[in-house]
């Protein structure tokens, strides 16, 4: 193999599949990326720590077609030291090692046979797929509105990752820690025949938003088979497994009607719950909420410390209400949010609590048990 290739675009490959290899597997080949031509003017990045995978197509001269695999880690720690704009790699004749050149600059890396790197994203017949298109920055701002409520411990797997589901022109995410819920709709371009569901790990969500922040593309093609996941643009493809489990009914847990409403500035909101935080208890980090007529009263405190309480306005016309919440939920939900209103609606001070935009007519929101007042 011998190619010629653009520094900076052979660096943005690297960077695009390198978090995708595995560096402390047991087997050395996981810590490689593979490089091989597809085409006289394009060559393939792939990765896979073996429940990831991703494979990259990028613009370079061929010289001679072939292949091989590097370190993922040198050749990004290389190539981000060479001062030329243009790089020749050239296997070393009978071998599978690398000769890089660049301006006066030379490399022999050792590398590792392409045919010890496993088999991923095999080919199949696009009809075996259930498949949706989105728009990406739709797609990328819906994931970000529910992923910080995944669950961290691994003990509920299914907890772990964000429930997709599809109806109609609807795709629904939800995530849920046990102790608060977010839930994002969105349309899709081509309505589905049967509704199905399918559990993204965190995991691969967020490396889907880091790719996504790189890639140029407006749409994301989003592949469903049996256990896997294909999130594709137009010359990346990104596949995961799914999470295997029984996604909890979290749609019985939203109520469909609350009592009281609450209209206050999502802003001031914010900056009241962090000045006030400053006095809360690290252990518990309650924060109680007095809702009055008009107004409402943030309060903190911490014995060793002292208290903190600050006063907004708002639009609220029902009886006194004292309730209390993890504050930290509670500014997830505000900061992943962008309406300038946010509507709280909430029945009972023991009874869970929407958060939701205002302008959003419900296709958005963020659900949040309350704490017991002390």
């Amino acid at each position: 193999m011998e190619i010629n290739i653009n520094k900076e675009d052979f660096s943005n490959g690297i960077k695009i599949v390198e978090k995708v290899t595995s560096q402390k597997a047991i087997q050395p080949i996981l810590s490689n990326i593979l490089i091989e031509t597809v085409s006289s003017d394009r060559i393939r990045f792939c990765a896979t720590d073996l429940n990831l995978a991703i494979n990259y197509k990028i613009q370079a001269e061929v010289i001679k077609e072939g292949s091989t695999t590097l370190s993922a880690r040198k050749i990004s720690e290389i190539v981000s030291k060479l001062s030329s704009s243009e790089i020749n790699l050239k296997t070393i004749e009978d071998t599978d090692n690398i000769k890089i050149k660049s301006g006066k600059t030379e490399f022999d890396l050792i590398g590792l046979s392409a045919l010890e790197f496993p088999k991923v994203l095999d080919d199949v017949e696009t009809d075996e797929f259930k498949t949706i298109v989105l728009n990406k920055n739709e797609f990328a701002k819906a994931v970000k509105q529910v992923i910080f409520a995944v669950s961290i411990q691994e003990t509920q797997a299914v907890l772990t990752g964000v429930c997709f589901n599809i109806e109609n022109n609807i795709l629904e995410l939800a995530a849920t820690d046990g102790n608060r819920l977010t839930r994002v709709q969105k349309e899709i371009e081509t309505p589905i025949d049967e509704p199905f569901n399918f559990i993204v790990p965190a995991k691969t969500l967020q490396e889907v938003l880091r790719i996504s922040s790189i890639i140029d593309d407006e749409k994301i093609t989003i592949k469903i088979l049996r256990n896997k996941i294909l999130f594709e643009f137009e010359n990346l493809a990104f596949q995961s497994r799914l999470i295997d489990g029984v996604y909890p009914k979290y749609q019985q847990l939203i109520p469909s009607e609350s009592e009281k409403k609450i209209i206050v500035d999502r802003v001031e909101l914010i900056n009241s719950i962090e000045r006030v935080s400053v006095m809360v208890n690290d252990r518990t980090n309650v924060v109680r909420f007095n809702f009055t007529q008009g107004q409402l009263e943030i309060m903190a405190d911490t014995p060793e410390a002292g208290r903190s309480k600050d006063y907004i306005d708002i639009q609220y016309d029902f009886d006194d209400m004292l309730t209390a919440f993890n504050y930290k939920y509670v500014l997830d939900g505000l900061k992943n949010m962008d309406s300038k209103k946010v509507e709280i609606e909430i029945s009972d001070v023991l009874a869970a609590s929407i958060f939701k935009p205002q302008e959003d007519n419900g296709n958005y929101i963020c659900l949040i048990m309350p704490v017991k007042v002390q």
